[in-house]
């Protein structure tokens, strides 16, 4: 009995030790590295807990900026037959202002039963800052410095912003923890090659790199800039200690930098505006397009007219035409291609229309007039479209002739085909018609017979998806695009999103923010705009900073209020 007991004696220590841990009180706690820090001073908040089980959610870090992690750790000991275990959750903090700070409790929930950390405070010293980078075994690793292109410009005028850093260390993983974030402004990260370059800097020799640029299109006067940015890096630093070799042992440290954007001044456009001026600012062009100005009967016209250049597409709205008389006009088809560049935003918005003619005969292509604000002259110019004659022949038409009124007279016209795939109205010959009569009633007998047949099958075909249906559908195949990494996923959310505004009575080419908030109000118009800008940004530009999982949470939400 005593073998027995023996032999098994390590299972019951176990159990023991198991039921000693179990019954063990939960603990959570939070320490801080330091507990007075300067500016752009890394420090680090720990939070530890004796429970395995159970989400431990940390505080809001208010007037703190994570600069990393959460690095988590779990460690189990077993010391002279007691068990314990821990977890950690650590994350590197830095200040954005000077004064005394609390960081609010962590909190931890287990077997239904919540916990919380206790608060720590903070002391935020501009004075530490100083005396740590004066210190020459503590100097700094790098600076950041943010260059403007220019010091004022008109609004609607496009400025870049670059970032360049003084590296006076090794320095890798350079961050933005935050980026630019201005009112009424289009913000384009632009893609380029970093470059370096070796320069005296004081009594040392440091690299400069230009590591960051942004393009920036204000929308309202004012100045713009003058926040500050925080910027960080992992530096290399000697340990003081040295290998086998004898060779230095090197650690990364992360450090953090300020840099403060140049304040530019944003002017208004000059007054008095001219009447036609619609708020179009760069260095444009209006262009007007035919595909021939002399066709038969049986032929079309293709008409572009489109807006190209330099400017501010963001809000560039392409004008309305003025059609000639004697043609049909078909709704537009709306096209454009935009870039961004140092120089700006470039690219074309047009709309492309078909003429179809109605009568033979020498027809005019009125005159037009574009107004639009020219930046590099700093004047408002006009472009002036001539008009131009269009000469229509063919047997299929007749001549037009002028009413009293001064337009060509309304023709009866039947449908025939043009090119195969265009449909216009012909003459009909009265003479014809009285003699196709009887045939007409043949066929109106006929066409009933046909239609009470169709009624009878109605009941068998399948309803039409109801809009809330539709709606749910598009909203499906985009999530599940989004969630596999589909490639047109971007393009799908878009087209979703101005197909539910034009719904809404918003046409793609008036999307702005100021038609969106009056519509949708401000609130949604501006979530709307906001997530709009940042698709076409991706669209055109994939180098674009953004979350993909956040766009998806925004698009879900805003679609359920279109």
């Amino acid at each position: 009995m005593e073998r027995k007991i023996g032999k098994y004696h390590w299972l019951w220590a176990f159990i023991l030790l198991a039921s000693g841990l179990v019954a063990q009180e939960v603990q959570l706690t939070a320490r801080s590295s330091r507990t007075s820090v300067g500016l752009d001073e890394p420090f680090r908040v720990t939070f530890s807990s004796n429970a395995r089980g159970g989400d431990l959610n940390p505080p809001n870090f208010e007037h703190f900026i994570v600069v990393g992690g959460p690095y988590s750790s779990q460690q189990t000991q077993i010391i002279n037959g007691s068990m314990s275990f821990s977890r950690e959750l650590t994350y590197q903090l830095v200040a954005q202002e000077e004064g005394t700070f609390s960081i609010g409790p962590a909190t931890f929930e287990v077997k239904g039963k919540r916990y919380e950390s206790n608060t720590l405070t903070i002391q935020v010293r501009a004075g530490v800052q100083r005396e740590r980078s004066a210190s020459p075994t503590k100097s700094v690793g790098f600076t950041v410095d943010i260059l403007s292109s220019k010091k004022e410009v008109y609004v609607g005028e496009p400025i870049v912003l670059l970032f360049s850093a003084t590296l006076f260390e090794q320095v890798r993983d350079l961050n933005m923890l935050q980026s630019p974030n201005f009112e009424n402004v289009l913000q384009q990260q632009l893609d380029f090659e970093q470059q370096s370059r070796r320069e005296r800097v004081g009594s040392r020799i440091a690299t400069i790199l230009d590591f960051d640029k942004r393009l920036i299109i204000p929308n309202k006067p004012g100045t713009l800039g003058g926040q500050e940015l925080k910027i960080t890096g992992a530096v290399q630093k000697p340990t003081g200690r040295r290998d086998f070799f004898n060779m230095p042992l090197m650690r990364w440290e992360q450090e953090v930098a300020t840099a403060k954007i140049p304040a530019v001044t944003i002017k208004p456009l000059p007054t008095p505006k001219p009447a036609a001026f619609s708020g179009a600012v760069g260095e444009l062009e209006l262009v007007r397009e035919l595909s021939r100005t002399s066709v038969n009967g049986d032929e079309s016209i293709t008409l572009k007219l489109r807006i190209e250049g330099t400017g501010n597409f963001n809000t560039i709205s392409v004008p309305e035409l003025i059609p000639p008389q004697g043609f049909d006009l078909y709704d537009p088809e709306f096209n454009e291609k935009i870039r961004y560049s140092e120089r700006g935003v470039r690219g074309y918005k047009e709309f492309e229309y078909l003429l179809v003619p109605q009568f033979k005969g020498q027809f005019i292509l009125p005159e037009m007039q574009w107004t639009y604000f020219n930046t590099k002259n700093g004047t408002y110019e006009t472009i002036t479209l001539e008009e131009t004659t269009l000469n229509v022949t063919g047997e299929a038409l007749n001549e037009a002739s002028t009413t009293d009124a001064g337009s060509p007279p309304k023709v009866q016209r039947e449908v025939s085909s043009i090119d195969n795939d265009i449909r216009y109205l012909q003459e009909v010959d009265e003479n014809k018609t009285q003699s196709k009569r009887p045939l007409l009633w043949l066929w109106v007998v006929f066409g009933a017979v046909v239609l009470g047949w169709l009624l009878q099958l109605v009941s068998f075909h399948p309803k039409k998806k109801s809009p809330e249906a539709v709606r749910a559908a598009v909203k499906k195949d985009i999530n599940a695009a989004w969630k596999t990494n589909d490639p047109e996923a971007v393009d799908q959310m878009l087209n979703a999103l101005e197909g539910a505004l034009v719904q809404r009575g918003i046409a793609k080419e008036h999307i702005s923010l100021s038609t969106l908030k009056e519509v949708l109000g401000p609130e949604v118009g501006g979530r709307t705009n906001e997530l709009i800008e940042r698709l076409q940004l991706a669209l055109y530009a994939p180098n674009s900073t953004g979350s993909n999982e956040e766009w998806l949470n925004e698009f879900n939400a805003l679609w359920e209020q279109l």
